[in-house]
């Protein structure tokens, strides 16, 4: 029992420096990221990738430390994406959404769904 100290402020540090990551983020098989990093929304962590910086919104990164290969889409595209904001729609509104995610092109998509009341 006298490590318990040690254990709590062990505890502590790592709650301290949570992983944050956002709506829509794909992480690759056996990617690692450190304490305390930000994941934005959309992003792509390739496998392996050993991230150690924070990951901006819509940005593809992979390696050892991970590095930006490219944005994911367009900056005009990503930001009608947040916008958009889909991971907050009701379950019914997302269900009906899905088929035209999985076969539209993103433009047509989010010309289809950014005006859609319900």
């Amino acid at each position: 029992f006298r490590w318990l100290g040690v254990d709590a402020a062990f505890r502590e540090r790592r709650r301290s420096k949570a992983v944050t990551i956002g709506h829509d983020v794909w992480i690759g098989h056996g990617a690692v990221i450190l304490p305390g990093i930000a994941i934005g929304n959309g992003a792509v962590i390739g496998a392996n990738a050993v991230v150690t910086r924070d990951v901006p919104s819509y940005t593809i990164v992979a390696g050892v430390p991970a590095k930006p290969i490219r944005p994911r889409f367009v900056p005009e595209i990503a930001a009608r994406i947040e916008a958009l904001a889909w991971w907050d729609w009701p379950v019914e509104k997302l269900a009906r959404a899905v088929p035209d995610m999985q076969a539209m092109p993103i433009e047509a998509f989010l010309d289809r769904w950014e005006n859609d009341a319900v």
